[in-house]
């Protein structure tokens, strides 16, 4: 018990003061029920988002304000990554890369702009983000190489050069991104899975079963792309997903990919492990194909809450409480976001209410 106490007794009451301070889910409705934009944002003045409502004030542009609200998360990972025991830390630095591995895939999709489609990118260069986060990354380097090869040279000294290199011809074939993009998504979710398997035993419970979540909800989010965008068979789609999840099996997944009915089954596991959220199925039929993924989108995304819960009530001096606090201040980034970009685009309340 002491290792335990000493690794988390600083940072998790350190965390439970942060956790207290997130925005309630009144205020979120209040910058929804803004008249405007503008309004919302001057919202956020008297809130730790401060430095947004400053940047938009500054700029009148909405896509600088996410940039910032973008480094105000990282600030938090990186911060954590210095302040956390050694043990803990490669596992908190494998969560840290998500943001330069999407950084880099913001560059990349700015190279294939401007090489493959001709596009003048230049006015899109400064929303990136500018900061070495564990790799130094050349990301105007990456937009100015004339083919993948120089990119992956460009990259050298990183993990992603191979990964690069290795999909440059496919990418090129396939005149998409896509093969690129989903090999380093698969890469992230393997450090993840990596870094937990260092954990120690309760540690490693715990990170296992939100990455299990985490990991269905990424999978239920590419079979939805993989559908919609992409008209993928479905042994194909199926074997681009991620092993590791916490509820959804690969049979699961298969029937939701296909026309087949999952109501019943999803319905069964749902109630023997969550029975607050049972409800969420029975109340309607969902026949579409899309409209059963979204579904189950959505009742991912309140396993997460719960499993969070579970957390914030039981044992503090684990890897759990880091875990909860990122999970719930992504949360309140994505709803501020997401408020903002649909007052951008005049969005009625009820749509923007039913979004977050």
């Amino acid at each position: 018990m002491a290792r335990p106490l000493k690794t988390y007794a600083f940072i998790n009451a350190k965390l439970r003061t942060r956790i207290s301070k997130i925005l309630p889910e009144q205020f979120i409705r209040q910058l929804v029920r803004a008249r405007s934009l503008a309004e919302s944002v001057q919202m956020l003045a008297e809130s730790d988002f401060a430095p947004v409502q400053k940047v938009y004030e500054r700029t009148g542009d909405i896509k600088t304000a996410e940039l910032e609200l973008l480094r105000g998360e990282l600030s938090i990972y990186l911060e954590l990554e210095r302040l956390l025991e050694e043990e803990v830390r490669d596992f908190v630095r494998a969560l840290g890369e998500r943001f330069e591995i999407e950084n880099l895939k913001n560059a990349l999709r700015l190279w294939f702009d401007r090489r493959i489609r001709g596009r003048a990118v230049d006015d899109a260069r400064g929303y990136l983000l500018r900061r070495a986060i564990h790799h130094s990354i050349d990301l105007d380097g990456i937009i100015d190489a004339d083919t993948l090869e120089q990119v992956a040279d460009r990259l050298e000294g990183t993990p992603y050069s191979e990964i690069v290199r290795q999909q440059a011809a496919k990418v090129m074939q396939a005149a998409s991104l896509f093969p690129l993009e989903l090999t380093l998504d698969r890469y992230l979710y393997s450090r993840l899975v990596q870094a937990t398997d260092q954990l120690s035993t309760r540690d490693r419970e715990i990170a296992q079963r939100l990455l299990g979540v985490e990991i269905d909800l990424q999978n239920v989010g590419w079979l939805i792309r993989f559908k919609n965008f992409y008209s993928l068979e479905e042994d194909q789609a199926l074997g681009y997903t991620l092993p590791g999840g916490l509820n959804l099996t690969p049979e699961l997944m298969r029937e939701s990919y296909t026309a087949e009915r999952t109501d019943r089954e999803i319905s069964a596991l749902v109630g023997r492990r969550y029975p607050e959220i049972a409800p969420l199925l029975s109340s309607q039929e969902q026949t579409k194909l899309t409209a059963r993924l979204t579904m189950i989108e959505r009742i991912l995304e309140q396993i997460l809450a719960i499993e969070v819960r579970k957390i914030l009530t039981g044992y503090p001096f684990t890897i759990g409480i880091v875990l909860a606090y990122f999970i719930l201040k992504a949360n309140e980034i994505r709803k501020i976001m997401t408020v903002l970009n649909a007052k951008f685009y005049d969005w009625p309340e009820e749509h923007i209410l039913a979004l977050i």
